[in-house]
């Protein structure tokens, strides 16, 4: 079993805590997101925990303790939502830092609701091909396609990046909510550095917590994923992104979701611990950055 990321077992460095959940249940193109978590550690196995740009080992920055996989409840998506937060709750601290592996994007609400509770003005960076703000879709509250709608709910404000899919009704609830929401869609996007500090200067003194939507990568970069969107980020982009925005701030926890591994290759998957250590390296840099200054 793979009980470890990246295989290591290193005690030093800040503690971090691991969530995988394999939840599949609102999925509503293509299947396989509750593969998404073991698909992760396994192909974490395979790369190295050494950013040689940044001139960071994660092997030496962090303790990832890795949690035993949370076990979907059938109830529905609601129940299941507050059963996750509940274990959370139970398991961790809220100054904590937890990353959670989807599995679908619901399994979001849980760990922003946990970490809501203790920072009351805490701000959500979503980066997603999908607006993900319905009020219902397919006869569900807590489908995958209406999860920032209950961020938005619980009084969270939210930066969006890469959207480049939503509904009429979506784009009318995103023009209603200047305040609150933000959206750089994707066809907006500029160089990662003037799109970091127009986040920043969004962000202020708030916390922040960031939710990754494997699918705002281009599928061309990582196709598996359940619905894929033509026009997204690069690869290389995302990685120059987080080292400028994580110069200036740094997060209180974070989930990658939307995952769908493709039978007999691992591209998507190695792409996306690519992501998960290029979050880790980028948060390590930008602290030595500020000592510096």
């Amino acid at each position: 079993m793979y009980d470890h990321y990246l295989g290591l077992f290193s005690n030093k460095g800040q503690k971090v805590f691991m969530l995988p959940v394999p939840y599949e249940c609102t999925v509503s193109y293509r299947t396989g997101t509750r593969e998404g978590p073991l698909s992760i550690l396994r192909a974490s196995y395979e790369i190295e925990s050494w950013d040689e740009e940044l001139e960071v080992d994660l092997s030496e920055e962090y303790s990832i303790e890795v949690l035993p996989f949370f076990e979907p409840v059938v109830e529905g998506p609601e129940v299941f939502v507050q059963k996750l937060k509940k274990y959370i709750q139970d398991t961790i601290s809220p100054k904590d830092f937890l990353i959670t592996l989807g599995g679908e994007h619901t399994v979001s609400l849980s760990p922003i609701s946990f970490y809501k509770d203790f920072y009351k003005d805490m701000m959500v960076i979503q980066m997603d091909a999908h607006a993900d703000l319905r009020d219902m879709y397919q006869q569900s509250r807590y489908s995958h396609a209406c999860v920032m709608r209950r961020v938005w709910e619980m009084g969270v404000d939210f930066v969006q990046i890469g959207i480049r899919s939503l509904s009429k009704e979506e784009s009318v609830f995103i023009k209603e909510n200047p305040d609150r929401i933000k959206t750089i869609f994707a066809w907006q996007i500029k160089d990662p550095k003037s799109i970091a500090e127009k986040i920043l200067y969004w962000v202020g003194e708030r916390k922040v917590y960031l939710t990754f939507d494997v699918d705002v990568l281009d599928p061309s970069v990582l196709p598996g994923t359940g619905t894929p969107e033509p026009g997204g980020l690069g690869f290389d982009w995302v990685s120059e992104f987080f080292k400028e925005l994580f110069s200036k701030t740094d997060l209180i926890g974070f989930d990658v979701c939307e995952l769908s591994p493709i039978g007999g290759e691992v591209i998507s998957e190695s792409v996306t611990v690519r992501v998960i250590n290029r979050i880790l390296a980028s948060m390590v840099y930008g602290k030595r950055i500020r000592i510096r200054d």
